[in-house]
């Protein structure tokens, strides 16, 4: 079975609106991504609006959707100067699945961790592994700062270390802090979506019985070697003082999540707690390294 792919060009204000009237039309999946470079999230504002400046919104719908008539209702409803451009695709059904199995892979850190979703083999050179598959949670290993964060930990010795991952997503700087050698490892997060599949993650990897996950508001964390951040620049600024009460005399913190145009502002909130070290960048990330005073 074939689909037709529609795809609008405009802004925030009317984005919304195209989106309601694709589905109107019959449409089996609208999805919304930034053809502007601004963050999704404004770091300085968290009421924000949650769309960017400049949105394209796509939709896949049937074959003998009337085209002409969906085009003339949305220049109607949105106004005509609104819509920059659009563009319909013809897209052949395919095994969507296989596909993206085909194009997700495991990912390798250093020769020493991989992250191996469930339908590839485990290298056997590699000596830690870790099966994980992507989700809806945050943390797979493809994204910058999550490679950052696993970098830093493979070059650092944790064995024998107590490690909290604050703001865990999948759970995935925790269970590989174990598989590196950590004793014991806490994951926290606000979102029970990502407790639930850090459980899961970490049956999956027998590590149940050494990682502790809860919501941040319902344990008392204790201080640790090492505290893992991969959140947002507002959020990890509020929280310095907190993760100073976190973090053992000469433990460390490792915080990323942040732009590299952030990292200054981000340092500077650190620093009444933390000698914290000079950025490591990749591309536009940072990631911070600080240990307690």
């Amino acid at each position: 079975m074939a689909w037709l792919q529609l795809t609008f060009a405009s802004n925030r204000e009317s984005a919304r609106t195209l989106s309601d009237l694709l589905e109107q039309f019959g449409a089996v999946s609208v999805s919304l991504s930034a053809t502007s470079n601004e963050l999704l999230i404004d770091q300085n504002s968290p009421d924000s609006e949650d769309l960017w400046e400049q949105t394209r919104v796509t939709a896949l719908l049937h074959t003998d959707t009337d085209l002409d008539a969906l085009i003339a209702v949305a220049r109607n409803r949105v106004g005509t100067d609104q819509i920059w451009h659009h563009h319909i695709e013809l897209i052949e059904d395919r095994d969507w699945v296989s596909d993206f199995q085909q194009n997700y892979g495991s990912r390798i850190f250093k020769d020493q961790l991989c992250i191996c979703p469930s339908w590839c083999t485990p290298p056997e050179q590699i000596p830690n592994i870790l099966l994980l598959d992507p989700g809806l949670a945050f943390g797979t290993g493809t994204h910058d700062t999550t490679s950052l964060c696993l970098d830093w930990l493979i070059g650092h010795n944790v064995c024998g270390k107590q490690v909290v991952d604050y703001g865990c997503g999948t759970g995935i700087l925790a269970l590989a802090a174990l598989k590196l050698g950590a004793t014991h490892a806490w994951a926290v997060d606000i979102d029970e979506q990502a407790l639930e599949a850090t459980r899961i993650n970490a049956d999956r990897n027998q590590l149940a019985d050494q990682i502790t996950i809860m919501h941040p508001d319902e344990i008392d964390l204790p201080a640790v070697d090492v505290l893992l951040a991969n959140i947002l620049l507002i959020p990890l600024m509020d929280l310095a003082p907190k993760f100073a009460e976190l973090v053992l005399e000469d433990g460390v913190v490792v915080i990323t999540g942040i732009l590299a145009t952030q990292a200054e502002e981000c340092l500077a909130a650190y620093q009444s707690w933390f000698n914290m070290q000079a950025p490591v960048f990749s591309r536009e990330w940072a990631l911070l390294e600080g240990a307690r005073k």
